[in-house]
């Protein structure tokens, strides 16, 4: 999901995944992309990226603070449809 959804490539995917030791993402990691994204005009996938990071210090934040689950960014796929789920 990383690859399509954020289009960062497979190998920082994996070594982000593998860091964090599980589908975890730092969200440091994910400021860092929303940052790039911004500068690339690339609003769509900056968009889902800004979400992911709101959710993982919000809705869905865990004990470290410092993670979230990359599973969330599925919820993304089509902004379209995002704003019809009741969090």
């Amino acid at each position: 999901m990383l690859t399509e959804l954020l289009e960062v490539s497979t190998e920082e995917a994996r070594a982000e995944t593998t860091q964090s030791r599980g589908a975890y993402v730092r969200l440091g990691y994910v400021r860092d992309i929303y940052e790039m994204r911004c500068q690339a005009r690339r609003w769509i996938v900056a968009a889902r990226t800004y979400l992911l990071h709101l959710i993982g210090c919000t809705l869905f934040d865990n004990k470290s603070a410092t993670y979230v689950h990359v599973v969330y960014l599925d919820v993304f796929r089509d902004l379209g449809q995002s704003g019809g789920y009741a969090w």
